[in-house]
């Protein structure tokens, strides 16, 4: 029997999937297949290899989001361990942001193209972990380049990962000039004024322009919103009730130092 509804149907279009969730999809089945389940994402450029808190004490951050997050904190206070990303924590009393390295393929190339898009950058110096050069973008926030041998890192979203990315600026235009010079990413409109979703790295990121000075701000992933914004407020921070939006459970914080952030149960 014929379906009667049969020539009601649209043609079948193919499209172009977006190249991030291509990767994504790729690496899900190299790990469904050949990894036992774990899902390994190899670094390209742009992408975020690196987080670190910034805040005028480092050790009471630690405090702060071993608290919240459940983070344990390396013996030196300096890091973030049992992750499947690299998160870190620094005393700085001139910022309190959240301090990103992005991994590039050519760093002496990378370091050139922010020198060129109005950028300061440093000579790139050989770390532990490879080559690294430390970064101011067109807009005064600090950042860094990072070039390695290719690796795959643990995308879980687990408890104290963080899951997105905001970058607040003064002006949208002139940041996406720079990181679209400096890494190509390209930008598509947002849901909110001069909002915009970044296309291109990992973890997923998001612009917004217009407000007074440049940061940073994460989303980390729990698993109950409502008792981690229990634990914001009785470690000393703010925090919104939650709010369900289509994405997850989220609530807009500022932790005892006055760093923004956000918590999200997704």
């Amino acid at each position: 029997m014929t379906d009667p509804f049969e020539d009601l149907l649209e043609p079948v279009v193919p499209v172009d999937p977006d190249p991030r969730f291509a990767r994504r999809l790729r690496a899900l089945l190299d790990a469904a297949f050949l990894s036992g389940g774990a899902m390994p994402v190899t670094a390209v450029q742009g992408d975020v290899v690196y987080a670190s808190v910034w805040s005028p004490d480092a050790a009471r951050a630690a405090a702060f989001y071993s608290s919240v997050l459940g983070w344990r904190i390396s013996a030196d206070g300096r890091a973030v361990q049992g992750l499947g990303q690299h998160l870190g924590l620094w005393s700085t009393p001139s910022h309190r942001t959240t301090f990103l390295s992005h991994a590039v393929a050519d760093i002496s190339a990378a370091v050139d193209r922010v020198r060129a898009a109005g950028g300061t950058a440093a000579d790139a110096v050989q770390e532990p972990y490879g080559l690294s050069a430390e970064c101011v973008d067109n807009q005064g926030l600090p950042f860094a380049l990072h070039q390695s041998s290719p690796g795959a890192a643990q995308e879980t979203f687990a408890q104290g990962e963080i899951v997105y990315l905001t970058m607040f600026v003064p002006s949208s235009q002139a940041a996406r000039d720079f990181y679209g010079s400096v890494f190509g990413w390209t930008f598509t409109p947002g849901q909110i004024d001069d909002g915009w979703q970044v296309q291109g790295p990992h973890t997923m990121f998001g612009l917004h322009g217009g407000h007074p000075s440049s940061a940073v701000l994460p989303m980390y992933s729990v698993s109950d919103v409502h008792a981690a914004v229990a634990r914001v407020r009785s470690a000393g921070g703010t925090a919104t009730d939650p709010v369900q939006m289509p994405y997850g459970i989220t609530s807009d914080c500022v932790d005892d130092q006055g760093l923004r952030f956000y918590l999200g149960q997704l």
